[in-house]
């Protein structure tokens, strides 16, 4: 296809293959945001209901943070923005003590009843309590700050010095103390707890703060909470621990400042905890084994947590949807098949049978397009239905119906709706611990570990139900066949080394005032609008240029500015710019002007005359982007520039055109293609000469979960009268100084200056290889003029650090930094000026 055909093939392509349902959650979508004394709660006006509640409550949950904290972070001219989301149907929330921008951003979805956070009096209620939880104990100012602590600190002293443990810890003993429910009440942090005591398998003190292993990332939350009840109790002192936030809001470390409160260090009191928490786990076990546990026989050990445990029709196919941190996916186990025998060693005895057997599943479905199954069901005897929570055009995911046919694959299918079975088993908390019941709620199990999601096999003789392991979930195979047990209290130790930690403690009735109405408002700009300090910066063979200056944007990101003012060294670039961009319409509008002074006469490597020039002039654009399946951007532009030469003659330069990118990728169980495709087509005039400028890309990968290989091919031409100016040029990299759309015929390669080759032809071939955050490349380039025979590709091999692909958060970034992007390289060009030397470069480039 010929480049000037394939850009409104691309500008249009995006319009066919997905509607253009109304915006919800994308910034100029409509918003709506509550006021009180101390918050502002902004959210999507679909979510009004969930922000009436959030706005409601904020301000009685407040009230309570002085007395339990000992702070509370009160500013009027900055309070703490509250961002409300619904990203990817799942519930969480995220805090940012940040000095210079304190916000939270909440998930409204509700936690699932069996999941880490499902036991509370409401969603809203518990995620405002421990989110800001976060806020008012992380915001807590230096007691004697230094004057360059003022202008440069990002965050406080206490987020600074605390490990993850106390920060997660915390606020999830707050939010138990302030609701009289969530994790500390929960029968899911007391089954953690026991059965990791139980089993010999704690986390080391290291370990409370990490991530790794089966639910380590909970374990801040759920063992930091209980360590630091712990601490209270042997302290005797209800508020130690305002004393402890107190010590570490000066000049001590976190060692030292808690071993001024405690007397000795936090791993010490760590290691004697885990001894006492895991006396009273054995304890209550000896005591409840004396009196006889009932368990289903174990079917096999999983790796990871497993949701929606279900039985085919025919009752012979057992189904979950299991989250193995190697093999996630859905697993189908075929209950009639024989288990495959375990061949003993020759000359050996018969091995012991397995204390926890892992029973490989029969068939499994592995993530697709990088999305688990979601929410299966069975709706024949091999056929699943199931659902992709796949991004739409604002990148929100939305779930998208599929059937999985045993042995055949998958096909597209109707939406499918899970019936609950009248008189079945089911599961609730019995004396802190979760256990089977039947249908009049009389317990059919009595298990230390936790049992729950039960399903009955069609013939009613067997429950299959999944049961917490330190190691993973297990499922279990119960009798159904057996009488129900008699329900009686457990044994209860007469003087527990740790209370209310094995077994939890009752929930305590909601003390919190209740919700008052708040009226809303359309969302402002304004009122959420932040400026901050930008820096620039480029460092390559082409010259040394840094930028400085100032950029501005609101919660949303629907303003963004910036004003740059640009220093470097002789070749330069030098000058200033100032630009913005709107957000809060579905074609974004940007507008950037500028001025430079470029000298590549006066690089260090392969001087160039005839390009010295200053430039001036502007930029204006229309950004419209779908985050969808495909993803599409489509970029009409308008510029303009006076281009002054060191021997003082001045031309004017005018373009109008337009970019295109369409993308998307394929994959299964984490093996797939990637393949984009990109254009760009400009039309201009330079002093009466007419030009057109046409580049295209093809871009093909191989994705796989060790080193992603991608391939990129680019043509280019410019046809017309082009001046020299016009042409395309090889080397360098873009700055934040000047608008893309006119360094459009700069070929970038960060390893060579400016200039190495011009022409109006372009051919460009490259590979990368992933390893990790970095990205190995080899790369071939040629610039020429068609008019002579195509000339050797100029040849770079590299290493590159890319902040587009190293998977940062970047919305939170934009709130903080504006659009920001940076490549770290090391490259070692093969031909040419720069041959046989080994090239470092950087470049930091922000845009409005």
């Amino acid at each position: 296809m010929r480049p000037r055909i394939l850009l409104p093939a691309l500008a249009l392509l995006p319009a066919l293959v997905q509607a253009t349902p109304l915006r919800v959650q994308a910034p100029d979508a409509r918003w709506l945001t509550f006021t009180t004394a101390h918050y502002r709660i902004h959210c999507p006006a679909a979510f009004e209901s969930f922000g009436q509640e959030v706005a409601g409550r904020v301000e009685g949950i407040h009230a309570q943070y002085l007395g339990l904290v000992g702070f509370a972070y009160e500013n009027p001219g900055k309070p703490i923005d509250i961002l409300i989301l619904d990203p990817v149907m799942e519930a969480n929330g995220m805090a940012f003590p940040i000095l210079q921008r304190p916000h939270v951003v909440l998930w409204k979805t509700e936690p699932e009843a069996d999941s880490v956070i499902g036991h509370h009096h409401g969603w809203a209620e518990l995620l405002v309590t421990h989110e800001l939880g976060h806020m008012h104990h992380l915001l807590r100012p230096a007691r004697k700050s230094s004057l360059w602590r003022r202008w440069t600190a990002v965050l406080g002293p206490l987020a600074d010095k605390s490990p993850r443990w106390v920060t997660e810890g915390y606020a999830t003993l707050i939010e138990g103390k302030l609701t009289g429910s969530g994790r500390p009440h929960s029968a899911i942090r007391a089954a953690v707890l026991r059965q990791w005591a139980i089993e010999g398998k704690l986390p080391t003190y290291e370990a409370l703060s990490g991530t790794g292993g089966f639910l380590g990332g909970s374990l801040a939350y759920l063992g930091g909470s209980a360590y630091l009840e712990w601490l209270e109790t042997k302290s005797g002192d209800p508020k130690i621990l305002q004393t402890l936030w107190l010590r570490l809001a000066g000049k001590r470390d976190f060692e030292a400042a808690f071993r001024a409160t405690f007397g000795f260090g936090p791993k010490d009191g760590y290691q004697r905890y885990c001894a006492e928490l895991t006396h009273t786990a054995l304890e209550l076990e000896r005591r409840t084994r004396a009196e006889g546990l009932r368990e289903g026989q174990l079917v096999t050990q999983l790796k990871g947590w497993a949701t929606d445990l279900a039985l085919s029709p025919d009752g012979t196919k057992l189904l979950a949807c299991v989250r193995d941190p190697k093999k996630p996916g859905l697993y189908v186990w075929d209950l009639k098949a024989a288990p495959k025998p375990v061949k003993a060693e020759s000359g050996e005895p018969a091995d012991h049978a397995a204390l926890a057997p892992i029973l490989p599943p029969t068939r499994r479905l592995g993530p697709i397009h990088g999305a688990l199954p979601w929410k299966p069901l069975w709706t024949g005897p091999d056929r699943i239905a199931f659902q992709l929570r796949l991004p739409d055009a604002e990148g929100v995911l939305k779930p998208q119906p599929r059937q999985w046919v045993l042995g055949r694959g998958l096909t597209a299918g109707p939406p499918a709706t899970k019936s609950a079975a009248p008189g079945g088993p089911a599961w609730k908390e019995i004396d802190g611990i979760w256990n089977l019941v039947d249908a009049q709620g009389r317990p059919l199990t009595r298990t230390l570990g936790a049992a729950w999601n039960p399903v009955a096999t069609p013939d009613g003789k067997w429950i299959y139900y999944t049961q917490l392991s330190a190691s993973g979930l297990q499922i279990r195979r119960l009798d159904a066949t057996l009488p129900p047990l008699e329900a009686k209290p457990l044994p209860q130790d007469p003087a527990p080394l740790v209370k209310d930690q094995v077994l939890p403690k009752a929930d305590e009735p909601d003390s919190l005032p209740a919700p008052v109405p708040v009226a809303p408002h359309p969302y402002r700009v304004g009122e959420s609008h932040d400026t901050f300090t930008l820096a620039g910066y480029s460092a390559t063979p082409s010259g040394l240029s840094a930028q400085i200056g100032a950029g501005g944007n609101d919660l949303l990101g629907r303003l963004n500015w910036q004003v740059l003012a640009g220093f470097g060294d002789g070749a330069g670039p030098r000058g200033g710019m100032a630009g913005a961009a709107w957000r809060g319409w579905r074609w974004a509008p940007s507008l950037q002007a500028f001025s430079t002074l470029e000298r590549p006469s006066s690089q260090r490597f392969a001087p160039v005359a005839g390009f010295d020039r200053e430039r001036r002039g502007a930029e204006l654009a229309f950004d419209r982007e779908d985050l969808g399946r495909p993803r599409s951007h489509f970029r009409p532009v308008l510029a303009f520039e006076r281009v002054t030469s060191t021997g003082g003659a001045s031309l004017t330069r005018l373009l109008w055109g337009a970019e295109a990118g369409l993308g998307t990728f394929w994959s299964r169980d984490g093996q797939g293609l990637r393949a984009a495709l990109a254009a760009r087509e400009q039309q201009g005039r330079t002093e009466g000469h007419a030009w057109n400028l046409t580049r295209a890309a093809l871009t093909l990968g191989w994705l796989n979960p060790w080193s992603p290989l991608t391939m990129r091919l680019e043509e280019g031409r410019i046809g017309g009268d082009p001046t020299a100016l016009d042409r395309f040029h090889l080397g360098g990299v873009g700055t934040s100084l000047l608008p893309t759309s006119l360094d459009a015929n700069r070929v970038i390669q960060a390893a060579l200056p400016a200039y190495t080759a011009t022409g109006n032809r372009l051919q460009h071939l490259r590979g990368d290889l992933r390893l990790g955050p970095f990205q190995a490349y080899v790369e071939h380039l040629a610039v020429w003029q068609d008019a002579t025979p195509r000339p050797p590709a100029q040849r770079v091999a590299g290493l590159e650090l890319d902040s587009r692909n190293l998977g940062l958060p970047l919305e939170v970034l934009r709130r903080l930094t504006g659009n920001l992007s940076f490549a770290l390289g090391l490259h070692r060009p093969l031909d040419g000026a720069m041959k046989g030397r080994t090239v470092g470069t950087l470049s930091v480039i922000v845009r409005p």
